[in-house]
């Protein structure tokens, strides 16, 4: 370039500008990796009682307890129908009663959990989140399913074996590993045997299945959105947070466990 008759090189400066906007966007790349990790060590490395959020969360999913059985066994379909200006009639009794019924053993699974086998704090963000989550999947079940009045059939007697399957998964992993971990032997060990041999995240699967179980006992197709969202989480939240707190906190030992076993399905995923 020609400035009052002299000529500036601004090669330097125009190369430099590629130079700088990779340097800047390694670096948000940077920072995101690292509230990633941030993120995984507050929500799984937390300790601590946390007693006033577990209480909380546990009174939450109570009164959604609470209205699932008004719902399904008392006069609230209708009640709720028609403040939405629609004529939502109680289904087939038999589905009712079942949904109530596996609905309330899902709240006390989540009872042991919550004061028996989860070890870490639960934050009040964590707790805030999962209420309004569980009502919302209350309501899908209870309001799909209770409103159909096709007899209950075999569809349903299938989802009851998933439901009770699933829910046998998921409380026989947390207790095996419980009962584990309380031998001092244990203690700071990585837990692979049960039916974590299989499944990295066991509880997830038994989630899983549970849930689809309770998709068939409903017989609706719009239900099929609450394991599907759960499915979407685990693989794209919960499970990468968790397995990278368990490879800091465990180092090798997770990474040869991780290398033999899969994250969620057995000889799937």
């Amino acid at each position: 370039m020609i400035l009052n008759g002299k000529d500036i090189d601004v090669t330097p400066t125009a190369r430099a500008a590629p130079f700088h906007t990779a340097k800047i966007g390694a670096r948000i790349v940077q920072a995101l990796r690292m509230s990633k990790k941030a993120t995984a060590v507050d929500i799984y490395a937390a300790r601590g009682s946390s007693m006033p959020q577990r209480i909380a969360l546990t009174m939450t999913v109570g009164a959604c307890v609470a209205v699932a059985w008004w719902l399904l066994a008392g006069s609230g379909l209708g009640s709720v129908g028609a403040w939405f200006g629609r004529d939502w009639n109680a289904g087939d009794r038999v589905r009712r009663l079942l949904l109530a019924v596996a609905l309330s053993v899902y709240f006390v699974r989540l009872l042991f959990t919550q004061f028996v086998f989860l070890k870490r704090a639960v934050s009040w963000k964590e707790a805030s989140m999962i209420g309004p989550w569980v009502l919302v999947i209350y309501l899908s079940f209870a309001i799909a399913g209770g409103t159909n009045g096709a007899p209950f059939g075999a569809s349903g007697a299938i989802g009851i074996l998933f439901f009770a399957v699933g829910s046998w998964v998921n409380s026989y992993a947390e207790y095996a590993r419980h009962v584990w971990k309380q031998h001092p032997e244990n203690h700071g060990r990585l837990y692979t045997s049960g039916l974590f041999r299989y499944s990295r995240h066991p509880n997830y699967l038994g989630d899983l299945i549970s849930f689809s179980g309770l998709c068939l006992i409903a017989d609706r197709w719009a239900t099929i959105a609450v394991p599907l969202t759960m499915l979407a989480g685990f693989v794209f939240a919960n499970i990468p947070a968790l397995d990278e707190h368990l490879h800091d906190h465990y180092g090798p030992a997770f990474d040869e466990y991780a290398s033999r076993t899969r994250k969620l399905i057995p000889f799937v995923y």
